[in-house]
């Protein structure tokens, strides 16, 4: 017990480059794919989720064409009238524009003036349904839910292990290098699920990785129904539960996972009443419900008990948006404190895909690590613009995280933090 307290401390903080090489779109493709989006290439289910139509047939064309309709002249009216004409969509910068709406009445008479021309045109001026609050609410919950489709692999749902990745494995033996002697703090914020599948499913990481989440114990299911072909030709329609990770804020693995703007995966669901509380959840491959075991207070039975979740995925986005965000909810906070933890008794720093476009992030770095003289390694095949680099006397090695090679990475560990010969 008391050699793994010595242990040192490595801090890795990625941000989307690390992902590009692994077929996640950039943020530059991402401006392209929702800066303009029609309403005949999305689905807007019963059931609130949205998503991109790939070819598949939408039976129910005539059920929430409203909010179809109002998700693409939203889009339009911001980048024809908000957007000045020298600036290009960015959608981080764009969810900070009606996310503000939302939380404080920015930009509200911009944004109703559209909501009223909006009504005029489809409603003839009188929307019973919905107010302006209302409208941009949904707009949100199927903006996000189109932004993680684009970010979502199927593969990541898959149970299967895999002994090497080959364009990531020079950095995985890195990992593992660096596993020998020290704990890993290992920071995304990305909201795309490929580290989280890498370290639960690479032979060399699974049993070394922790993302604070856990199985053994959790109440909560969730409600899975799928068809599959038996072997008459009928399709089986089967349904069942499967028991659900929740968020405990163990991190007590020597590979800690800290997804610090959340993720696509997290889940939101409320406990029932009197003392309702909300959890974070891992969502799993075709879940449509959440389900709590619990003791029946009358029968003391054990029952299941339906669960309100929040429909879209629980991330962050917004440049200024975010930065709220970090002080202010109990769950971003907590990782937040880890992250200034984490810094604070770190070594190194290796910064991988990340263009320190985040301020917030920015004032971490340097508040807690670099102005106290450690030293920080960044990775990136485009030189970030940030005077930290220079400032700091930082390494700056200008390729992407799959172009490094295994030797370069064995470089970057410290003398004292290699294993001795035996």
């Amino acid at each position: 017990k008391k050699q793994k307290e010595m242990r040192p401390n490595i801090s890795i903080l990625v941000g989307s480059g690390f992902s590009i090489p692994e077929g996640i779109p950039s943020v530059r493709q991402l401006n392209q794919r929702l800066s303009k989006i029609d309403e005949s290439e999305i689905l807007i289910h019963t059931d609130q989720r949205a998503i991109f139509l790939n070819g598949q047939k939408d039976p129910n064309r005539w059920s929430r064409w409203d909010e179809r309709i109002f998700l693409q002249e939203f889009l339009e009216f911001y980048n024809a009238e908000v957007l000045k004409p020298s600036e290009e969509f960015h959608y981080e910068t764009f969810y900070d524009f009606y996310s503000g709406y939302l939380t404080n009445h920015e930009n509200k008479e911009l944004i109703e003036e559209f909501y009223k021309r909006f009504n005029d045109k489809h409603f003839k001026g009188s929307d019973n349904h919905k107010d302006c609050y209302n409208r941009v609410s949904d707009f949100n919950r199927s903006f996000n839910q189109l932004l993680a489709s684009q970010l979502h692999k199927t593969k990541y749902f898959e149970d299967i292990s895999i002994s090497d990745y080959p364009s990531y494995d020079p950095f995985i033996g890195f990992l593992r290098e660096l596993l020998k002697t020290s704990d890993i703090k290992f920071h995304a914020l990305n909201h795309d699920l490929f580290f989280d599948w890498l370290g639960q499913h690479h032979c060399d990481l699974w049993e070394h990785f922790t993302d604070g989440y856990q199985l053994a114990g959790s109440p909560f299911y969730g409600m899975v129904s799928y068809d599959f072909n038996s072997e008459t030709e009928r399709k089986v329609h089967k349904t069942y539960y499967v028991k659900l990770e929740r968020f405990i804020n163990k991190f007590d693995k020597p590979l800690a996972f800290f997804k610090l703007h959340g993720s696509l995966f997290n889940t939101i669901v409320y406990t029932p009443q009197p003392d309702q509380q909300k959890i974070r959840l891992k969502d799993n491959y075709a879940v449509s419900r959440f389900l709590m075991e619990i003791i029946d207070p009358k029968t003391g039975e054990q029952k299941f008990e339906s669960l309100w979740d929040d429909v879209a995925p629980d991330f962050l986005s917004g440049t200024n948006n975010k930065t709220r965000f970090y002080t202010g909810d109990p769950y971003y906070k907590n990782l937040f404190k880890h992250f200034e933890n984490n810094l604070s008794t770190s070594e190194l720093l290796v910064v991988i895909g990340y263009g320190f476009q985040d301020p917030g992030i920015n004032e971490y770095l340097e508040k807690i690590f670099l102005s106290r003289g450690k030293h920080m390694v960044v990775i990136d095949p485009y030189k970030p613009k940030t005077k930290l680099i220079e400032k700091y006397k930082a390494t700056y090695i200008p390729k992407g995280v799959t172009q490094v090679t295994y030797q370069e990475y064995s470089e970057l560990i410290p003398t004292e933090l290699k294993p001795k010969a035996e």
